[in-house]
């Protein structure tokens, strides 16, 4: 299978599986990642079919890899977004934004944006304070407590009431994280990363520079690698 076929609409279940419940329908693909939905057959539908419902809920999108697609999924059919899903589920929505490896969320946020926006683009933030980071009028967002639990979260609406710029996200993000960090971050970087949909509006968790997927995936090399090491003897 070719990175190309992995996109929005199509429908794999696990090669190494065979029951109806592994069946899933990619609804949102950004850089190396894929959310999907699965398909539940006590329903007969997928589970995110009744959008009306999807609306009124908190839904969490897992993220897979799309080389672990690649590479255990088999290509069943291709079932596009209709309209009213695309609308909802926003795949055209990065799955990372505001990334900076060398930025640490501020426990104290400077009295102004600009003066945040300076940290920013001191650290080697990619985007400039005035360019459109998210292209959304209104997002929820989830902060991390001094452990790396997730807190309650906040809906924001953008300022201009179309789209969040990366001064106004970097800001509204920083001063909703402050207030729940301590002494060592259990992150490195910063970032915004998908989450999913909070009562119709698209979600993220603030974080490090990779997300919490990538952040595990790493460990898990580092730890294999460290497993295979050859043992020398005394």
């Amino acid at each position: 299978m070719e990175r190309a076929q992995v996109k929005v609409g199509t429908v794999y279940k696990w090669s190494d599986n065979d029951l109806p419940t592994h069946v899933f329908r990619i609804l949102i693909v950004d850089a190396d990642i894929a959310m999907c939905d699965n398909w539940w057959p006590h329903l007969n539908s997928w589970g995110l079919a009744d959008l009306g419902k999807t609306r009124r809920q908190r839904i969490t999108l897992g993220p897979t890899p799309i080389s672990t697609i690649m590479r255990k999924g088999t290509y069943l059919r291709t079932e596009p977004l209709t309209e009213a899903e695309a609308a909802l589920f926003r795949p055209d929505l990065p799955f990372s934004v505001m990334r900076c490896a060398a930025m640490q969320w501020p426990e104290t946020v400077p009295p102004t944006a600009a003066q945040l926006a300076e940290l920013w683009s001191k650290a080697g933030g990619m985007e400039t304070g005035r360019d459109v980071a998210l292209k959304a009028s209104e997002i929820c967002l989830y902060p991390f407590g001094p452990k790396g639990g997730e807190k309650p979260g906040a809906r924001l609406a953008a300022d201009n009431g179309t789209a969040f710029t990366v001064d106004e996200l970097l800001r509204k993000a920083a001063t909703l994280q402050a207030s729940h960090l301590r002494d060592v971050p259990p992150t490195q970087g910063i970032g915004l990363h998908r989450a999913g949909l909070t009562r119709g509006v698209p979600s993220y968790y603030l974080w490090g520079y990779q997300s919490q997927l990538h952040t595990y995936l790493i460990d898990s090399e580092r730890r294999k690698a460290r497993r295979n090491q050859p043992t020398t003897q005394p």
